[in-house]
This record gives C-alpha cells, sequence and structure tokens, in this order.
C-alpha cells in the first residue's frame, strides 16, 4: 500500500514500556461527506463498498482486482485473505492503506497527480492487494490462535515478524512485476542512491537508512524495501519472506525471528543483505558510462540542508520563479535573481500541480481539506497578485490542477477531476469557468499547456495504452492523440512557438525533451548524470529546468538549437538504463487487462450492486480482550488502567462509528461496567457514554468545632449509606478546519452533558445561630449531579519544516463553562487559556508561553463553612502539585518553555534502537490563586489544605478564641521549574514516519523535593 498504517504494529511493541502505545490500536481514518448515498458489489474473497458518485471506479477496481486474484500470492505459501475495499472518492491526495481494527483496503481513487504510466487504480490493484496476501501469511500459527482471544488485534502481532520496510518492499517488487515498466523501474525511484554512491556503505550501523535523518534526506522505506527485497529474491531464487514469515508466526518466544530465519534458511541477516545489496547496486552503477549534467546551474543562495526547487519559470527578465521547500523551511513561492539573490514571494500549503502567471498574477493549486470531513479533500487555485504580498484561494472550484495562462488573455485554462473519475477542461477566471473538453472515461490527465502559435491547448494523458501527448479539440470537444501511447513516464508538459516540452524517461534517465508540433518528431534536450526535470522555455531560445545532486534539486538552463537536440525514435518502452537485472515474477501483466466493452459489460453484469446502509452498518465488532479497560481513554488520554474482566470493540468500516463495552473488577471497587459509541457520519461528532460500578461520589461541606477538650476538630454531615456509582453522559462537537496554505485555522464548539448519582450536601438547610452553624452533621446529601459544558477552542498554526518539532509561529486560545442546572448551591467554573508559539534565537528553536485563567462563580457560599461544591479543572498545573491542592478560585497560572535541538546522534544499537535526535526543553511554571483559609477568632489563619487538625491558639489576651470559626482566604503562589530531555528514537528499524520521542523530565516544585517522570510520545 501506499502508506501502511504502522500504529498498529506498535502497539503490542510498545505495551510493556508505556500507556501512551496502546492507542495506536484505535485508529480512526476519517469521514466522508455524509450526503454519500453507499454500495457494494461482492466478488470471491472481497468486496468493493462504494459511494454512488464512484460506480464506475468501483467495477474498474472490482475487474483488476479480480485479473490480478490468480496469481497475486506468488512466492507466498498462501493467497490472499478475504478482505473489503473501501472507495473514497472525493480526496484529492491520491493513496491507498490497508489498515486493521477493522480490517480493511482504504483507496482514495482520485488519480495521483505525479504517476507512472499505468492508470491509478491498476497500481493500487497491484499494490494493496498484495498486502491481503501478506496479512493472510502472516496470520498463522501463533496469530491465528491470538485471534480467537483478541479478535483482530491479533494482527498488531503479525505485523512485527515482517518488517514494515519488506512489507512495502515486497508490494512495490509486486506491483512492479504487474506492469510493463513499474514504479521500481522509474529511474527517479533510485536516483539518491545513485547520487550517494559508496557512502551509503560507510555506516557500520545502517539503522539510518532505514528510519530516515533529520540531517539529510533519506528515501523512504519502499525504496529501501524493494533494494533489499528484490536483490535477496535474485540471489536465492525465491521469495525469502514466505520462509521467514512461516518461520516467525511458529516460533514466536524466538527474540528477533527476521534475523534468526533469515540465519536459519539463507545464512545471512538484514545488515549484511543491505550491503550486499547495495555493493551489487553501485557496481552496476559504475559500469553506466559518465555523464555530466548538459544544463548550467543557476546562482542561487547557500543551502544549508536538502533544498529542493520546483518548477522554474522565467518571471521578469532573467529572474526565475519557483517552488522551493528545505529541510530547514516550508514550501514557498521565491524569485531567484542572476547573481543567486532570492527574495520570498509567500509561504505556501502542500502544492498539487505548478505555477502560471496570467494577469499580473501567479497561479498555482493546493491541497485543501474541507471544512467538516476529513475524507473530503480539494485541490484549490490559489494566487498572488504580484502588487502584494498575500496569497488567496479561489474557493469556487473544487478539483482544481494544472492552472494554464492563455497567451495575450487574462483567461485561464485548466484540468478538473470528478468523483466519478472523469476529467474536464475547462477555460475561465475565478469568478466563472466554461467546459470545453472531456477526456474519454478512463484517460488520466496529468498536465496541460496552451502553444502560443497553434493556439491551442496540450495535455499529457495515461491511458491502457500508456502515456501519451494529446491535442485539445475544443470544436468537437474532444482530446486527440498526437503520439502513440507508451509505457514512457512523461510530466510537467509546457508550451512555447509550436514546441511541447516535457520530462520523459525514454533514455533512461529523466531527462528534458520537446515535441515539435508541426512536424510530429520528438527530441531529447538534455542529458544528466542523475536526471533533470521540469523543462521550460523562455523567451530567450533557453530551457529552463532543474537537475539533480544527493543535495536537492537545482535551478538550471540549458540553450537550445538545433545541434543540441537528439531526435528520440518512437518506442513502447524506455531504455532499462539504471536497473541491474533482478529474478521476474510469473504474475499478470495489468497493462494487457482493459476495462471497456465485452470486459466491462461482463463485470457488471456479474457483480450486481447492493444498498450499503449506514445505519444497517453502523456496528463492526472487530476485536476483543479477556481484560477489561477504555480503549477511547487509552488512546486520547494515554491512561493505562486495566482491570480483570473483559472488552469488546467495534467500528464500523465507513469509520463513522465506533463503540467499546466493558466489565471489569477489582478489590476495591467490585465491578465496573462502562461503553460508549461515538459517531462522525454528520461532520458534528456525537457521543453518549454510560458506566456502572464503584462507590458513590460524595460532594460535601466542612468546619471546624471547638470541643471540649479545647481541640479544634473537622465536622462533615453525617455519611450516608454509599451505593453503586453510575453515570450517563453525551456530547456534541462541531470541528471545524480552515486550511489557508500556509497556515491552518482550527475552530471547535463542544457542548457535553453528564449525569451522575453523585452524593451532594443540602447546604441549603443548613441553620445558622449566634453566627454559627448549629445542624451541619445533619444536613444530609441528595442524590444527583448534573454537568453541563460549553467549549470554544480556536487555533492558528503555522505549517513546519522537517525538522521543526514546534511551530515556528501560532496561537491557540480557549473558553470554557461548566454548570449544574439543577442545583444552585453548585459553583459554576469558568476557564479561560491563550498559548503562543515563536521563533527562538537559532533555528528550530522555539519559544512559547502559556496562560490560563480560572474562577468560580455563583454557588453556596459561607464565611463560616468549607465546600468542594464546585467543578474543578487544573489546567497548566505546576509540575510536582496535585490536584486537591489547588483552588479555583481566581486561579491564575503561566508557562514559559524554550524548547532546542542538541544533537543528531544517528546511530545506536544496531536493528534495535536508533537515536534521530536529541532535545531540550526548559520550563518556568507559575500559579497563584485564592486558598481558603479558617479564621478563629482574632488568631492566625489556618490552612484546610491539611486535613490535620488544628491546635487552640490563643487571642491577644493569652484566652482560648470561642467561636464563631470563620472562613477566610489568602493569595497562594506555587511554582516549579526545570526541563524535559527528548529522545526522539526509532525501534526495531522503523521508518522515518514511526519515530517516537522517550521523554525524561526533572522539575523543582516549590518548598517540595525533585519531582522527575518519563514518558513516549507516539507519531499520531
Amino acid at each position: 500500500m501506499k502508506r501502511i498504517i504502522y500504529i498498529s504494529a506498535l502497539v503490542l511493541l510498545f505495551a510493556v514500556l508505556t500507556p501512551r502505545s496502546a492507542s495506536a490500536q484505535y485508529y480512526s481514518w476519517g469521514a466522508d461527506p455524509s450526503s454519500m448515498r453507499w454500495n457494494r458489489i461482492r466478488g470471491e474473497k472481497i468486496q468493493v463498498i462504494f459511494p454512488d458518485t464512484a460506480r464506475t471506479n468501483a467495477y474498474r477496481l472490482m475487474h483488476y482486482i479480480e485479473a490480478v486474484q490468480p496469481t497475486i500470492g506468488e512466492g507466498f505459501r498462501h493467497g490472499p485473505m478475504d478482505i473489503p475495499f473501501i472507495v473514497h472518492p472525493e480526496n484529492a491526495m491520491s493513496n491507498g492503506l490497508v489498515m486493521w481494527l477493522p480490517k480493511r483496503v482504504e483507496i482514495i481513487s482520485s488519480p495521483a497527480i505525479n504517476s507512472y504510466s499505468m492508470p491509478w487504480l491498476k497500481q493500487l490493484a497491484a499494490h494493496e492487494y498484495r498486502h491481503a496476501v501478506q496479512y493472510n501469511n502472516l496470520n498463522r500459527g501463533f496469530v491465528r490462535v491470538f485471534s480467537y482471544i483478541l479478535g483482530q488485534q491479533s494482527s498488531t502481532i503479525g505485523l512485527l515478524f515482517m518488517p514494515l520496510w519488506a512489507l512495502e518492499g515486497d508490494a512495490v517488487e509486486a506491483e512492479t512485476a504487474m506492469s510493463s515498466y513499474g514504479r521500481a523501474l522509474q529511474p527517479s525511484f533510485t536516483m539518491h542512491y545513485r547520487a550517494l554512491g559508496e557512502s551509503i556503505l560507510d555506516r557500520r550501523n545502517m539503522d539510518k537508512w532505514f528510519c530516515g535523518s533529520y540531517r539529510d534526506y533519506i528515501p523512504d522505506h519502499y525504496q529501501m524495501g524493494y533494494q533489499i527485497t528484490s536483490f535477496a529474491n535474485t540471489k536465492y531464487d525465491e521469495n525469502v519472506w514466505n520462509k521467514v514469515v512461516r518461520y516467525a508466526v511458529r516460533n514466536p518466544y524466538v527474540f528477533a525471528t527476521t534475523s534468526v530465519a533469515m540465519h536459519r534458511y539463507y545464512d545471512t541477516d538484514v545488515s549484511h543483505l543491505t550491503k550486499e545489496a547495495f555493493r551489487d547496486l553501485n557496481d552496476y552503477w559504475a559500469t553506466l558510462p559518465e555523464v555530466e549534467d548538459s544544463a548550467m546551474r543557476l546562482a542561487s543562495p547557500k543551502q544549508r540542508s536538502y533544498t529542493t526547487y520546483r518548477y522554474p519559470m522565467q518571471f521578469e527578465g532573467d529572474e526565475v520563479l519557483s517552488f522551493k521547500t528545505s529541510l530547514d523551511r516550508p514550501t514557498a513561492l521565491v524569485v531567484t535573481s542572476p547573481t543567486g539573490d532570492e527574495r520570498r514571494l509567500c509561504y505556501t500549503g502542500a502544492i498539487s500541480s505548478r505555477q502560471t502567471i496570467s494577469g499580473g498574477k501567479v497561479w498555482w493549486t493546493e491541497y485543501r481539506r474541507s471544512v467538516l470531513f476529513e475524507q473530503r479533500v480539494n485541490s484549490r487555485l490559489c494566487y498572488i497578485d504580484l502588487t502584494k504580498n498575500h496569497a488567496r484561494t479561489v474557493f469556487r472550484y473544487r478539483n482544481v490542477i494544472y492552472p494554464t495562462a492563455i497567451d495575450g488573455e487574462s483567461e485561464l485554462a485548466w484540468v478538473e477531476y470528478q468523483p466519478d473519475g472523469e476529467f474536464f477542461v475547462m477555460r475561465g477566471d475565478e469568478k466563472s469557468a466554461r467546459q470545453v473538453s472531456r477526456a474519454p472515461f478512463g484517460v488520466e490527465l496529468h498536465s496541460l499547456a496552451y502553444d502560443n502559435l497553434t493556439k491551442s491547448l496540450y495535455v499529457i494523458a495515461t491511458s491502457d495504452s500508456g502515456m501519451w501527448l494529446g491535442r485539445v479539440d475544443e470544436q468537437k470537444g474532444s482530446i486527440e492523440p498526437l503520439i502513440q501511447g507508451a509505457y514512457i513516464t512523461l510530466s510537467d508538459l509546457r508550451a512555447h512557438d509550436g514546441w511541447l516540452y516535457f520530462g520523459s524517461i525514454a533514455s533512461g534517465k529523466d531527462e528534458a525533451f520537446c515535441y515539435n508540433i508541426l512536424t510530429g518528431k520528438q527530441y531529447r534536450i538534455s542529458t544528466s548524470r542523475y536526471g533533470s526535470f521540469s523543462p521550460m522555455p523562455t523567451d530567450d531560445g533557453r530551457v529552463l529546468m532543474t537537475t539533480y545532486d544527493k543535495n536537492g534539486y537545482h535551478l538550471a538552463h540549458q540553450r537550445v538549437d538545433s545541434a543540441s537536440l537528439r531526435e528520440v525514435e518512437y518506442s513502447r518502452l524506455p531504455v532499462n538504463l539504471v536497473n541491474p537485472p533482478r529474478k521476474k515474477w510469473d504474475m499478470v501483466n495489468l497493462d494487457t487487462i482493459h476495462f471497456a466493452g465485452r470486459d466491462s459489460v461482463q463485470t457488471i453484469k456479474q457483480h450486481r450492486s447492493k444498498r450499503y446502509t449506514k445505519m444497517g452498518h453502523l456496528f463492526k465488532v472487530h476485536s476483543w480482550a479477556p481484560v477489561s479497560y477504555d480503549p477511547f481513554l487509552l488512546a486520547e488520554e494515554g491512561m493505562f488502567d486495566f482491570n480483570l474482566g473483559a472488552t469488546i470493540m467495534s467500528q464500523n468500516l465507513l469509520s463513522t462509528a465506533e463503540a467499546f463495552a466493558t466489565w471489569g473488577w477489582n478489590q476495591t471497587e467490585g465491578s465496573i461496567y462502562k461503553g460508549a459509541f461515538r459517531y462522525y457520519g454528520l461532520g458534528v461528532n456525537l457521543e453518549v457514554n454510560a458506566s456502572y460500578g464503584g462507590t458513590q461520589k460524595l460532594y460535601t461541606a466542612y468546619t471546624y468545632e471547638l470541643k471540649e477538650n479545647g481541640k479544634y476538630e473537622l465536622v462533615f454531615p453525617d455519611s450516608p449509606k454509599l451505593d453503586k456509582y453510575y453515570n450517563v453522559g453525551a456530547s456534541i462537537s462541531v470541528p471545524l478546519y480552515f486550511q489557508l496554505g500556509y497556515r491552518t485555522r482550527y475552530v471547535g464548539f463542544t457542548t457535553a452533558w453528564n449525569y451522575s448519582n453523585g452524593l451532594v450536601a443540602k447546604v441549603n438547610g443548613l441553620k445558622y445561630e449566634a453566627g454559627e452553624i448549629t445542624n451541619l452533621a445533619k444536613i444530609g446529601y441528595k442524590e444527583g449531579l448534573h454537568l453541563l459544558q460549553f467549549g470554544v477552542g480556536y487555533q492558528n498554526l503555522a505549517q513546519m519544516a522537517h525538522r521543526d518539532f514546534l511551530p515556528r509561529f501560532g496561537h491557540a486560545l480557549s473558553i470554557n463553562y461548566a454548570l449544574n442546572p439543577a442545583d444552585s448551591a453548585f459553583g459554576d467554573l469558568l476557564s479561560l487559556y491563550g498559548k503562543v508559539f515563536l521563533p527562538g534565537i537559532m533555528p528550530h528553536h522555539s519559544l512559547s508561553m502559556a496562560l490560563n485563567y480560572q474562577d468560580t462563580y455563583g454557588g453556596f457560599r459561607s464565611d463560616l463553612l468549607a465546600s468542594n461544591l464546585t467543578f474543578s479543572s487544573s489546567r497548566l498545573r505546576p509540575h510536582g502539585y496535585h490536584p486537591v491542592e489547588i483552588f479555583n478560585r481566581r486561579y491564575v497560572a503561566t508557562a514559559v518553555n524554550y524548547a532546542f535541538p542538541i544533537c543528531y546522534p544517528e546511530g545506536g544499537i544496531g536493528s534495535i534502537l536508533y537515536f534521530k535526535r536529541i532535545r531540550m526543553n526548559l520550563g518556568f511554571e507559575f500559579a497563584s490563586f485564592d486558598s481558603p483559609v479558617f479564621k478563629i477568632g482574632l488568631v492566625s489563619p489556618i490552612d484546610i489544605t491539611s486535613l490535620s487538625r488544628p491546635e487552640p491558639q490563643p487571642d491577644f489576651d493569652g484566652v482560648i478564641a470561642p467561636n464563631p470559626v470563620q472562613m477566610r482566604s489568602r493569595r497562594e503562589n506555587i511554582y516549579a521549574y526545570g526541563g524535559e530531555l527528548s529522545f526522539d528514537i526509532n525501534l526495531f528499524r522503523m521508518p522515518s514516519s514511526a519515530t517516537t520521542s522517550l521523554n525524561i523530565s526533572i522539575y523543582k516544585p516549590k518548598d517540595k523535593g525533585m519531582e522527575w517522570g518519563i514518558s513516549l510520545g507516539l507519531p499520531f
């Protein structure tokens, strides 16, 4: 899959180390828009669940899966498991994932903008269905036994027996085998390894290449996994993971099963195999002819880290406009002068397609999540007026890509993708647009350009025949091919003076190519050591592009004339230049499988769709456990509170509803029953919960009374017989996300109600005589406590760079109010909170300041009595202080933190523990509040925070002070200072996305000893 969720695998791995780990199991994918009507089609061992807007894509996916089903298990003992595919058509951020709890394959059907020559749904069918084979082979032996005890939670154990890089490497190999010139054969797939050369073998500890780095760019685990897996399969002439997995699931008691199995069957280990694979690669690459870049680099600022320039184009005179990203800074639109000076026009969000200039504005597109639904992500048209410095978004259009300037006009052209799989070519501006062409169904559009000489629009298209160049016929509303389709990846189309300019891998590397529209001939422009990308013509006969080395993508240019052009003859496949020979698998080639005519009719006829009702499939019990715990609390609060008992968990396949029910027992409280249900399908999040068991809670009042022996004692109302405690609750929250490029804003509204059978002292029945309370012990308690809460939160955070661990700029605000509407004697609680993030004195340093104010309003008040008849909160509580030591009367707290990186060790215990970064946070925390004290006659106050009975004290005449005992308050100040040392680590060669932080904190509270703690922060 394109990004498999590693979270489940971390659960059991970290469970023995920290409570927080278990939150990994209960991952919510996010909901689609609630207006969707869902359907289902069934096949052998699979079902496809899809909204009615994606019907044809669902049938195409089913057709491709059935085509690969006979050979998808190549090399493994067992074929694919029975697993559902869920199609999400309204997310433009193309992806695919295999997920658990419950098991399913999540398919984002929008074609990837930057893709190779195989249609997107074929790529997903090949890659994701291979994971169903892997898991079916993992779900054996020990794992199968545990499935009866834990349900689908047992799958998390299975993921420990095949490393994530191996899972993805094997899936990439299968995807490549099922295409004519697939993913792993693309020159860019090995480009960074070729640029690194022998340096990858210089490290004794190879963990950096698996786990990533904050100092350098490291290819992801898909690329690393494929190189090791394909080399091993070739060397040993079989799929090595078949034996390794089979051994692991039958011998789980063996520590490091992968290493033991590798030694047992192949007399090797992962480190040795990795070095062998890259020695073989480097030896092969050393035999290739030495080629230098034909393009000359442009001057640019000195870079401190790996830097990427994308989509260069002529700006004003000889200036170059491009998008720039580095490990130190997020993406920005920059202008580079011929002398190398650079100015930033604006920061941007996640770029979906390249820029163009029209009407005094620079236009491009960015991904934007919808306000309510996580699985609706659009590609929006953005622009910056060159007379201003603020980026704007056009919200009128949803799925816009490849904005293209029309020569001599303020009008733009662009491509729009529809959820049903169709592409349209549009013309218009930010106020209105019209359709000028429609691509045939099954044809993906991957670029758009306008030529000033022929006055026409041109595209790069992908279909079953591969990739090809096409012309938009606006009269017919069609797209006509210019060249025959081939399994050669084309990219980044531009046009000028009757020529098309684009990237192509025809020569075996990524190079700049051009096509003469009038003669129909194709030429190669550049030659490169590693690759050249995004060619863009200028007015003076040059072509701007980017070239590559181990430090990133660099701006370059090359003059183009007849002598420098090399004509390229048509070929169905590119030159296989940079890929050494590897074992070929006997798998179906999806390029030969078409979904058209008779095939499509047969598939639709064979698989009749049925309605998939949301309410009818609201619950799906996927896991259980012979212990009692709250999975919601575990996931959100990191609270690891296990008891004897049993738990069942449910989450539906559409990720709109989740629930749990548990029974537990402990010696102190006896039996406790809990349950909760959450629904996200409306965009508004709904929750109901309930619990029963334990002992009723008391909300009491107390005072001091002078006894005959001259001692003062605490006096409470008489304690009643306590019954079983229960509570029920419901909440509604509205999370609103506003993604606006460089900044993301969040507004959340929450309303919650809870009722419990807690016992509340009847303070309204108190009697006063001669300045003292006479019936405190007899007032008794009433049953029932209502809690009504209202909250509003707001965040505004800047996008972070790769090396950042806190936002450079941002702020957060929240207001919360809690009250008991059924009891006027109960005090209301108001809480105000704010936090701001600012840059520190050095790069990646962060200064944050937080402020909290809380106070109690209304409720019962008496100078003779203290009570806990109020709700409490302890947000921003200084380290070392327990909530019972703090009162919410005029509570003011602040915290100042300064965080910074210390070093990047990039080493550790090989294959076990990798230290990626060490960072420090220094903090000072202060709080001030009104602390109640009793004042006895004319004597000094007695602090009631201590429950010890105070000795009577003399007044000015040396006589024991008589009643009344009066309650007063004094200002209490507390503080703590210290810091936190954090180690960013990766365990067992988990990839960069699984980096975990081990935090060790030491704080010194006021008038107390040092307090220290250890915690883990997981990457979700």
